[in-house]
């Protein structure tokens, strides 16, 4: 583990396993942290807070170091992307492809919007005084990311933390550690002072709820399932922590009769087999009018038999397999409790044997036909490659239906209609809406959530803000002794 600038093994002497997805197999081990370590970081992190070497440095001075981080990545992609796939089980295509070059220009975007925060304009709004904003960092935050995007996520959580002084401990899932801990080397070449990032591995039971609990720890950002998102409020209250999440989802797709079939399959396919199926934004859902259903149907599973199941270190690879056994275990309970609920199976959902590769934990994407809108693999986060086809009659049945969950954080319709897309726009209940198109999120725009997807916002300015307190300041003008509202306290006029 990285902890105060060294390099540290848990102070019970244990490890845990880290596995290959594709093989089953055990590729490397690494500390499992006790509360003693978790404490010792947060007190290094508090530390270094209160020392000010990063918090009170200026913010271009934060960014020139975040920017070199940034170069390093850059400079190691393909042995990142290479690491990033071993520990994940996603295709090489995509680690090398977007996860790095894009986790690269977040890093870029972040270090360049914090030197351009804005806020109110410094005016009088009384008489006798100027009042001002201050943004200013909140102190050590606990970053808990996910298994899905490892590096990826790290970046979105605890790189505006860093861009706006604050100092950080990183509990990477304990599936992918491995580039969080690449990452830390990076980052101390880069000249993040010692104690600014800390990196602590582990149960995310233990050391994530250790974190929570801790009373040097003054906020948590985390990424990962709705049930932990509200634990983690729950443990946090005792100190009355700050606390931003980023939790499950349940992304509709819908397709208007007017719509373009083809270009909507081609993103059908992508939007729910992106990352394996193992994306909070995957589309998982598919709203079709009941017009086209049968045709959008039959174009998606021709363009499904298409799709490459196999290793995902082969370029021509585009889905690989789940994280872990259980992982896989539970998208087939889903797929079975959804036939149990009147779904009808359409393609895939079983196991391919993949040539040496026969103990990895692979699933043929499915696809459901389904008319059950309370279904489990309707209202539930499947996290994994698990298509449900549902029928629409009308433009508020689409709307309602797609309102009809927990979850609020991405969602997609399909149309030619202007009209009819504005107004989806509007009434979708999710933080974000893609208009004939489904997953992209530039650096600049936030994502977030609404309902049970969590609140806070990664990504753009807006994730900056979250790693601040807002601080009022107030200039007398008057030079006066007793000011004009005085009296009403005590006193003559």
């Amino acid at each position: 583990m990285f902890v105060n600038g060294e390099w540290k093994d848990s102070s019970s002497g244990e490890n845990i396993p880290v596995l290959n997805p594709a093989t089953g197999l055990s590729i490397a081990e690494v500390p499992s942290a006790t509360d003693d370590d978790v404490a010792f970081a947060a007190e290094s992190a508090r530390i270094s807070f209160d020392e000010g070497a990063w918090s009170k440095i200026s913010p271009g001075e934060r960014s020139t170091v975040l920017l070199k981080v940034a170069s390093v990545i850059e400079e190691r992609t393909e042995e990142l992307a290479k690491l990033e796939t071993k520990i994940t089980g996603k295709s090489i295509k995509q680690t090398i492809g977007y996860d790095l070059p894009y986790t690269v220009d977040n890093i870029r975007f972040l270090a360049g919007a914090a030197r351009i925060l804005e806020g109110k304009a410094m005016g009088e709004y009384v008489r006798e005084g100027t009042s001002a904003i201050r943004r200013e960092a909140i102190g050590v935050v606990g970053v808990i990311t996910p298994w899905n995007y490892p590096l990826m996520m790290v970046i979105w959580r605890a790189f505006p933390a860093l861009a706006m002084g604050n100092s950080v401990i990183v509990k990477p899932a304990s599936y992918t550690p491995l580039t969080t801990l690449e990452l830390a080397n990076m980052v101390e070449k880069a000249g993040v002072p010692k104690g600014v990032f800390n990196v602590i591995t582990g149960p995310g039971g233990r050391v994530g709820e250790a974190i929570a609990r801790n009373k040097n720890v003054d906020m948590i950002a985390f990424t990962g399932s709705t049930e932990v998102g509200k634990k983690l409020h729950e443990l946090g209250s005792s100190t009355l922590k700050k606390v931003s999440v980023e939790l499950g989802g349940k992304a509709p797709f819908i397709v208007f009769e007017d719509a373009d079939l083809e270009a909507a399959t081609e993103s059908a396919i992508v939007g729910g087999l992106v990352n394996n199926g193992e994306d909070c934004a995957n589309s998982t859902r598919y709203y079709v009018q009941e017009s086209v259903k049968d045709k959008f149907t039959k174009r998606l599973m021709e363009k499904m038999k298409r799709v490459k199941v196999g290793n995902p270190m082969d370029p021509k690879t585009d889905v690989g397999p789940l994280i872990s056994s259980s992982q896989r275990d539970r998208v087939e309970w889903y797929i079975e409790k959804g036939l149990e609920q009147g779904g009808k199976l359409l393609e895939g959902g079983d196991r391919p044997k993949i040539k040496g590769m026969e103990k990895g934990f692979y699933l043929n994407p499915a696809i459901i036909s389904t008319e059950n809108q309370q279904s489990a693999i309707v209202q539930e986060e499947i996290f994994g490659p698990v298509f449900s086809v549902l029928p629409f009659s009308t433009y508020d049945d689409a709307i309602s239906k797609s309102n009809d969950v927990i979850y609020g954080l991405g969602s997609s319709v399909w149309t030619r209609n202007v009209t009819t897309a504005m107004n989806a726009v509007k009434d979708l209940r999710f933080g974000t809406v893609w208009v004939n198109e489904h997953v992209t999120v530039p650096s600049e725009m936030p994502w977030a959530g609404y309902k049970q997807s969590g609140h806070g916002a990664s990504l753009s300015a807006y994730s900056l803000e979250e790693f601040t307190y807002i601080k009022h300041v107030y200039f007398d003008l008057t030079g006066k002794v007793r000011k004009s509202w005085y009296s009403q306290i005590y006193g003559g006029q």
